[in-house]
């Protein structure tokens, strides 16, 4: 096919697919959120932790499983047919929902902890199947349009997941609710991905490398080695990086340096995640289904421009000033710079990843897309875990979480060179 189908949202080969990662995303941040509001508003207080130090602790146990079998999930993806492993894949989270509501009705932070990395492994196995998938269903000129809808509707996910989460886990009996619903959700996700057309095999005689250790850096090493995948992987784990990091941070920013309660944490994260879904619907926009990286360097020249305004911008309040609910932080004009601060920032990190994921599924080769996927989500754990604890150096020896921001803004210099390359040679 050369021309893309029109209206191909609603069709077999790609709906039933979007509400299985949009179901997996909102149950992992819906859990996630409600964790992290949970510890920066009573359990870190109650075990006499900082809550930026356990919120970076919880999200970097989230990313590890990603890191160590990334490269397993990889080669089960390209071996076997992909459909039915979402299926199993599915059925898996539900367990874990069970377990999750056990570890909320006992109030306890180690099995809820447990069971986020339990959802980061789980995760780790869908993802190489989600984007390599595509391509699978799609025509290469609906692929940038695919995924745009891909990551609009995944922070959408991520959106509902983190206002839902916040606040109904701060409410009272509210962990009831997200026990609920998170076991809904999955149960749903099972279905849907019943629905998922069967594929082809891309690899049936891959033989599967058990030792998890050698497969990650074998893989790594043959994406690493290919210009075009090795800089479309720099970029999308760049942002998965950038975006990850920002919404950690953003409970303490509203909380300590702008006196937010729960609901203004809330609206910040929906801003931000919001951010990122307009910003892949307007780079498909923009680049008309030309799958190209044309965006990467304005838009990383943006973000540090962005993060540099914001930090500067963030003011120092004394702990004892009360915290204002939305209605009240909203009537502050200054705050609303500040939103749109966020939401600029969200918007350029989403017209880089989405260009960025579309050049990587079109540029591997079928047979081992999958595995080069699989790279891809090695790196961004390996981005996100090593963000996350350069974080948490930070905020231990008493710098604050506004510097966070801004060395994550002036960053964005090293990725220059990379984009620019990856545009010369596509």
């Amino acid at each position: 096919m050369d021309k893309p189908t029109p209206g191909f949202f609603g069709t077999r080969r790609f709906l039933p697919l979007f509400i299985t990662q949009f179901l997996g995303a909102f149950n992992d941040n819906l859990f996630r959120s409600a964790i992290i509001m949970l510890i920066t508003f009573g359990m870190a207080e109650q075990i006499g932790t900082a809550p930026a130090i356990l919120n970076n602790v919880a999200i970097g146990l989230f990313i590890l499983p990603y890191f160590i079998f990334s490269a397993l999930a990889g080669q089960l993806a390209d071996k076997y047919e992909k459909s039915g492993q979402i299926v199993w894949i599915k059925i898996w989270e539900v367990l874990l929902m069970l377990v999750g509501a056990l570890g909320f009705y006992l109030g306890s932070l180690p099995m809820l902890i447990a069971v986020l990395a339990g959802l980061g492994l789980q995760s780790t196995f869908f993802g190489p199947i989600k984007y390599s998938i595509l391509p699978e269903l799609m025509n290469q000129k609906e692929l940038l349009s695919a995924n745009a809808l891909i990551e609009a509707g995944t922070f959408i996910a991520i959106l509902l997941g983190t206002i839902i989460g916040g606040l109904v886990a701060t409410s009272e009996g509210g962990v009831l609710g997200v026990s609920v619903l998170t076991i809904i959700a999955a149960l749903i996700g099972v279905f849907s991905g019943r629905l998922v057309p069967k594929t082809v095999p891309a690899a049936p005689d891959l033989k599967i490398t058990k030792n998890v250790f050698a497969s990650t850096r074998n893989q790594l090493k043959k994406a690493w080695s290919v210009d075009i995948s090795r800089y479309s992987i720099l970029g999308i784990s760049w942002v998965w990086m950038y975006g990850s990091l920002y919404i950690t941070q953003i409970p303490v920013v509203a909380k300590d340096h702008l006196r937010g309660d729960e609901t203004v944490v809330t609206i910040f994260m929906a801003c931000f995640t919001l951010g990122i879904g307009l910003g892949s619907m307007l780079c498909s926009k923009m680049l008309k289904g030309s799958i190209s990286a044309r965006l990467a360097k304005p838009a990383l020249l943006g973000l540090l421009a962005l993060g540099t305004a914001l930090y500067l911008a963030l003011p120092t309040v004394s702990e004892s000033q009360k915290l204002l609910n939305i209605t009240e932080f909203m009537q502050v004009p200054f705050n609303w710079f500040i939103l749109a601060l966020l939401l600029s920032t969200a918007a350029l990190a989403g017209m880089i990843i989405v260009p960025m994921y579309a050049i990587l599924q079109d540029r591997s080769d079928t047979s081992e897309r999958s595995r080069m996927i699989a790279a891809n989500n090695i790196v961004n754990s390996g981005f996100m875990a090593g963000g996350s604890i350069i974080a948490t150096i930070i905020v231990a020896v008493g710098l604050t979480t506004a510097d966070v921001l801004l060395i994550l803004a002036l960053a964005n210099l090293l990725l220059l060179r990379p984009a620019i390359k990856l545009h010369k040679i596509l």
